[in-house]
């Protein structure tokens, strides 16, 4: 009869333990694997929709938008040589049914800055429209003076987009009031036709070489 030799049993044990604790850590790993693949699974998913969103939401079409690069190319060839010239990109920049406006009343009002008012020393005033402002800088006769084209054309516009855009007076007949103010009872009826006329024919001239021909609208 065979003697049992001790710890024969215990050494059986030991492969088992290391394969329990294979197990384990093989288990722990794919557990970790699974979870990053579906996180990033999820990130991709919501990234995408983001970019869904932004796509569909660049392709609506907004109201009353032009190229730039159309209005500007088109708009300084029409004024071409003229003072205005240098004021177009800024021009450009505001909204369509203002920019039209700024282009046909400097037409009128100053031969696009060929007859505008000089400060002091001689120097122009950058205003083109015959505006009238509260400031330090205006000439004798009340006109204001602007330091630079860029000047100019933010506070000129400013206040014809509130005119135009915030109390709705976009058309010349309406907008008569940047000529007359309150009343065009102390000016002559063939001036005041001749104002509304004249900007009128230059702000559709501006409509179509620049394709804004539903800012009216």
């Amino acid at each position: 009869m065979k003697k049992k030799v001790p710890g024969i049993r215990k050494a059986e044990c030991k492969p088992e333990k290391k394969q329990n604790i294979d197990e384990s850590t093989l288990y722990l790993a794919t557990m970790f694997v699974c979870v990053g693949f579906f996180t990033l699974l999820i990130l991709a998913a919501s990234t995408g929709v983001s970019y869904d969103i932004e796509a569909s939401t660049s392709s609506i079409p907004r109201p009353h938008t032009i190229a730039k690069t159309q209005f500007e190319k088109e708009v300084t060839k029409m004024v071409e040589g003229n003072p205005i010239e240098e004021m177009i990109p800024y021009i450009a920049k505001q909204d369509p049914a203002t920019a039209k406006f700024l282009v046909s009343i400097a037409k009128h009002e100053s031969n696009w800055g060929k007859y505008s008012p000089k400060d002091a020393a001689g120097q122009t005033c950058y205003n083109y429209w015959g505006f009238r402002g509260n400031g330090d800088s205006v000439t004798k006769s009340g006109y204001s003076c602007f330091g630079s084209p860029k000047e100019a054309v933010k506070v000129v516009g400013s206040r014809l987009d509130y005119l135009v855009r915030g109390l709705s007076l976009d058309t010349p007949e309406k907008l008569i009031v940047w000529k007359c103010g309150s009343s065009c009872a102390g000016h002559s009826p063939g001036d005041v036709n001749r104002w509304i006329g004249n900007v009128d024919l230059y702000a559709r001239k501006v409509e179509r070489v620049a394709g804004i021909e539903n800012a009216r609208e």
